[in-house]
């Protein structure tokens, strides 16, 4: 008598996972995609057939999300998954464990945007730094098995998530270690900007000023100045400011940063026209996780309010005593 297992209707007596069981060729989204195009699965195997067209994975693993949601912390679905005892799904203990690490890098996302709250763009976050080798070094697991897990639930990858996070805040993302800032964000600021530098310094302001492979942003030498456009804080570039010092050792270096605020490093000051939108990151900076050596130069920088920050920028010399001059 043969010890194999009694057909049933889940069996598979076909294809790619012959012999094998329905939950099998389920996980294989693909292979199911593929299955119901086939007009011999449908007339042949209609039971088979039905369960394949009626299972969808995710909804397994999503809260309800608010309907009247306000902020997209509020809307977006990945940031309302279940914890993993809620999921009604069978999982295998390696399956948890991927399951976990997935709703700790989702947990991680989110926090970053909150940190960021208060600044001009809190979806300019950073992507995850080897977070694969992450997952392989906490849970003594391949990354194919992360990989296989988020496939066979319709789970979007971490890049997908850090990229829909980002095209929130008007990015453009490239990959897990490079984006664009986009770049009619990024062109009407640095237009904005010429136009006051313009008009205080004529032909003495350098646009786009190339000197020893670096390249300025705006730069006058007459007062011995490089400006530098930034669309918000975190997009401080700490190789991009040493560089700039050890070619232009000299010069000071003024951050544009945003419509609303102008740092002067020299100075150690932050003059803005919103006064409580950098006092108030300023005093998150101890608490954040993803604070960068900017954060910590200006976290003790004075804060001046300046109405209109044109009145900022002139002819007169570095050692000009009128303070609102930078």
């Amino acid at each position: 008598m043969s010890n194999e297992c009694p057909l049933n209707s889940d069996t598979i007596t076909f294809g790619k996972y012959k012999n094998g069981t329905l939950q099998q060729v389920l996980r294989d989204r693909s292979y199911c995609t593929w299955l119901l195009k086939q007009e011999w699965f449908q007339s042949n195997y209609e039971y088979l057939h039905n369960r394949v067209q009626e299972y969808e994975p995710l909804p397994f693993f999503f809260q309800r999300v608010p309907d009247e949601g306000e902020s997209f912390l509020e809307r977006y679905q990945y940031f309302h998954l279940k914890p993993v005892e809620e999921i009604e799904l069978p999982l295998s203990d390696d399956e948890k464990k991927c399951y976990a690490y997935y709703l700790l890098m989702v947990g991680e996302l989110k926090a970053k945007i909150e940190d960021l709250l208060d600044t001009d763009n809190p979806y300019d976050i950073k992507a995850p730094c080897r977070w694969l080798l992450r997952f392989e070094k906490e849970n003594d697991l391949k990354r194919e098995v992360f990989k296989e897990f988020i496939n066979a639930h319709e789970l979007k990858n971490i890049p997908y998530i850090v990229e829909r996070i980002k095209k929130e805040g008007g990015i453009e993302y490239l990959g897990a270690q490079s984006f664009n800032i986009a770049k009619k964000r990024s062109l009407e600021q640095e237009a904005y900007w010429e136009k006051i530098l313009k008009e205080k310094y004529g032909e003495d302001l350098g646009i786009q000023f190339k000197y020893e492979k670096c390249i300025f942003d705006f730069l006058t030498i007459s007062t011995n100045t490089i400006y530098e456009c930034k669309l918000g804080l975190k997009d401080f570039n700490e190789e991009q400011h040493k560089k700039y010092v050890l070619t232009l050792d000299k010069y000071r270096i003024i951050y544009l940063i945003g419509y609303d605020c102008v740092i002067s490093m020299e100075r150690k000051a932050i003059y803005t026209s919103d006064v409580d939108k950098y006092q108030v990151y300023q005093m998150k900076i101890p608490g954040m996780t993803d604070s960068t050596s900017f954060d910590e130069l200006i976290k003790d920088f004075d804060i001046v309010e300046i109405e209109d920050l044109s009145t900022l920028f002139g002819k007169q010399q570095i050692t000009d005593p009128l303070p609102q001059e930078v």
